[in-house]
């Protein structure tokens, strides 16, 4: 009799902790049905829980990039706008130049275009002084200050010839900006656009035709090719940001397609765990209805 007392109380202490471990991987199956995740705590995966926190480190650092190389697009294609404005300002200066050499012209119709080369001359300031959001394009690191004047035309002071730099990478830095002094004044011997311009006024005012079918027709020419070989640069770094930003775009599906094989539980197979689960502990809970059966008659036979 006392086998049989001790026989039945080590089966529902067998019992009670399968029951618990039923109900443990019961309750396992649902969390993930609930929330789609199998990894939810250091404890579920600790490796795959490392190699999660690492991919999401670097999905944080990637996304800190791709919103300065957005930035940076802004920046450089508002310069592209500002750069084809100046050249425009340019090709027209120089159609007045070559209409202005023509001797036939009376010194009051030069006069006339002495006065449009005077208009080009404050347009071309303000061409140089666009901005972004407040921000001044060409006025290096000093974005808040206007590098050029209207009254007259002309640079406001010394250029400030600093870089506005954004990181882009690990380790990678990278520069946005097109300094006021390389935008109004191209390399060489060649005056600035504001010099250029004036001088041909005055060339077209005096009936100085050979300066202005000479000299002043060459350094808008060098003023051209400036503006090419500015337009040119910008479009390059455009064209690296851009490229940038699609290889980002690829290795962020890479990243997040692996942090989903480590975190994310697969529905079906949880649902058919949850069934089968769900089923098992009924059939626990039915058996140990059966040990439990016997009373206190039993035991004293």
């Amino acid at each position: 009799m006392l086998g049989t007392r001790v026989g039945t109380v080590q089966t529902v202490r067998n019992f009670l902790t399968d029951l618990n471990a039923n109900q443990m991987r019961l309750a396992t199956s649902q969390h993930q049905y609930s929330t789609g995740k199998k990894v939810d705590s250091p404890a579920d995966d600790p490796v795959g829980v490392g190699i999660a926190l690492g991919i999401r480190n670097d999905i944080d650092a990637v996304n800190a990039w791709r919103g300065n190389i957005a930035d940076s697009l802004e920046w450089m294609n508002t310069t592209e706008t500002a750069l084809g404005d100046q050249t425009s300002v340019i090709h027209r200066a120089r159609e007045l130049a070559v209409q202005g050499a023509n001797g036939l012209l009376s010194p009051t119709a030069r006069g006339a275009v002495a006065d449009q080369i005077d208009q080009l001359l404050e347009e071309s300031a303000q061409v140089g002084n666009a901005q972004l959001g407040g921000r001044y394009l060409f006025g290096g690191t000093a974005v808040n200050t206007a590098p050029f004047t209207t009254t007259p035309p002309g640079p406001t002071g010394p250029a400030n010839t600093g870089l506005l730099t954004r990181e882009i990478g690990q380790a990678q830095t990278f520069s946005v900006n097109i300094t006021a002094d390389r935008f109004a004044d191209p390399p060489g011997a060649t005056p600035d656009i504001f010099t250029t311009l004036r001088d041909l006024s005055t060339a077209l005012r005096s009936g100085d035709l050979a300066a202005v079918s000479g000299p002043a027709l060459n350094r808008l020419d060098d003023h051209l090719k400036n503006l090419s070989a500015l337009r040119s640069e910008n479009a390059a770094k455009i064209n690296r940001m851009e490229s940038t930003l699609s290889r980002y775009a690829v290795d962020d599906i890479a990243r997040r397609t692996t942090l989903s094989h480590i975190e994310d539980a697969d529905m079906a197979e949880v649902a058919m765990n949850l069934m089968t689960r769900e089923s098992v502990l009924k059939s626990s809970l039915a058996v140990g209805a059966r040990i439990m059966q016997p009373s206190l008659a039993d035991f004293l036979r």
